[in-house]
């Protein structure tokens, strides 16, 4: 079992690089909500069933981390680097967070065991503005770009960072003073041929449906 009874959990992540050992990774939206990571000892639906390791996440100040078994640090780590983390997703060994309260997307190297961080939205590029709180995560298809969503903005969207410089896009992003203003995007998805790009909007029900102009898949 990834949580405990009375989180405020949000997003699951697995990183699968090893088929019989595969380690899931569960965020938690409040202010020392601990990074907490589940090893698994078999594959397929009864992996989190299994006799796993359990164990939290700990962030150290010379830029390194480690897993511990004490729930106490874990949630002082949270609390000082990390507090309030929602979207999480892990590729080729590093794991992608966000720390909604502080606005900044962390990520893990699980072979290096470094950690680094940086502002979502620092280094923006093109037209729109990223002002809110990052919120739910997915990586593209061709896992060049990293696609995340907004919450506690006037104008909330969904945007995407490019992961060979850390540059940020804007998807789309709402009409400020429109119907859509002070929501939150949520629910971000790809059809099967990563042609159609779907987002919605959590207070005022709304589902849109995004295609390239150039009618190419999303990458």
């Amino acid at each position: 079992m990834l949580g405990g009874r009375g989180g405020n959990y949000e997003s699951v992540a697995v990183d699968d690089r090893v088929h019989d050992r595969p380690v899931f990774f569960t965020t938690e939206d409040e202010e020392d909500g601990a990074l907490r990571r589940f090893v698994a000892t078999q594959h397929g639906w009864n992996a989190l069933h299994s006799e796993g390791e359990h164990s939290y996440l700990h962030l150290l100040d010379d830029g390194t981390f480690e897993w511990t078994t004490s729930l106490s640090t874990g949630r002082d780590s949270a609390e000082r680097y990390y507090p309030n983390t929602e979207g999480i997703s892990v590729h080729e060994g590093n794991v992608y967070f966000m720390s909604k309260e502080r606005q900044r997307l962390i990520i893990l190297n699980q072979d290096s065991m470094t950690w680094t961080s940086e502002e979502s939205g620092k280094k923006f590029y093109g037209e729109g503005s990223f002002g809110g709180q990052p919120d739910q995560t997915i990586f593209g298809p061709t896992r060049k770009y990293i696609y995340f969503t907004e919450e506690g903005s006037s104008t909330p969207g969904v945007y995407a960072r490019f992961g060979k410089d850390g540059t940020y896009f804007t998807l789309f992003q709402a009409i400020s003073g429109g119907i859509h203003d002070d929501d939150e995007t949520i629910g971000i998805a790809l059809s099967p041929d990563n042609k159609r790009f779907y987002a919605g909007f959590q207070v005022s029900g709304y589902i849109f449906e995004f295609m390239r102009e150039d009618g190419l898949a999303f990458e």
